[in-house]
């Protein structure tokens, strides 16, 4: 059985199935009464602001057992399987509207289809992730530092070492002097892989909020969410996944 769940916060998902299952974040009020929330059972939905997507990912972690692969995209990007529509760089990627992405393969396959064209990708692949973007004047460690507190990124890489002391040279080969930037925490891959990265990951963040300020600008204050976008690269490349890169729909007008 495969689920990727689709992570909403403001209005229900375009495209639900079987396979692709809603999921509201936070703590406001139910956009569906159908749709699968992230603050029930064993939950961190109350720090959505901070953690973005993680809350979904927290609750599927900790609360989805019987599944043989899962994984999330957001309800503005979907994962482009079937390589139509763009131009494979993300740099040359088009937007679509809503009316386009309901004419596009994915919106009119089936679940059963889809599901097999999935187990297909990862009888040979780790992990689906977004097709990444390669900087050709920056780095991961640059990047994040360009745009937000670097005192919060150089602490995530200590708390990482003292953890996890092995990470030290990936840390300086993916992150310091890494390019590739896979986007958006959308991984799908087996419930096992999917345990252990955030086994790995919510240890890292719960530490690191713990030490910090969380700042008070509101994008900023997504500061987990930025930070494990960068992490999901370090831990899949430290670990030797074999990644298939696939575009993603990016739906404009919601």
């Amino acid at each position: 059985m495969i689920k990727v769940f689709v992570v909403t916060h403001k209005e229900d998902a375009i495209l639900s199935n079987d396979v692709l299952v809603p999921i509201q974040v936070g703590t406001n009020e139910a956009i569906s009464p159908t749709t699968i929330r992230d603050n029930t059972l064993d939950n961190i939905a109350s720090k959505n602001n901070n953690y973005c997507e993680l809350t979904a990912a927290y609750w599927i972690w900790k609360n989805i057992k019987d599944v043989d692969y899962v994984g999330i995209c957001h309800y503005r990007r979907y994962y482009n399987f079937y390589n139509e529509w763009y131009n494979l760089k993300p740099s040359k990627q088009k937007k679509i509207t809503i009316k386009d992405f309901k004419n596009t393969k994915l919106f009119n396959t089936s679940s059963a289809k889809l599901e097999k064209k999935i187990a297909s990708i990862l009888s040979n692949y780790d992990a689906i992730l977004c097709i990444p973007y390669k900087f050709k004047t920056s780095t991961l460690t640059q990047n994040y530092c360009d745009d937000h507190r670097s005192e919060d990124w150089e602490l995530t890489k200590e708390i990482i070492v003292k953890r996890h002391p092995e990470y030290k040279d990936s840390i300086t080969k993916f992150l310091d002097e890494g390019i590739t930037f896979h986007i958006g925490n959308m991984m799908i891959c087996s419930k096992e892989k999917y345990d252990a990265y955030y086994s790995w990951l919510f240890p890292i963040l719960f530490e690191l909020e713990s030490k910090i300020t969380i700042p008070e600008d509101p994008y900023q204050a997504r500061i987990f969410g930025f930070i494990s976008e960068r992490l999901i690269n370090l831990y899949v490349y430290h670990n030797n996944f074999k990644i298939k890169g696939v575009p993603c729909y990016k739906i404009t007008d919601l």
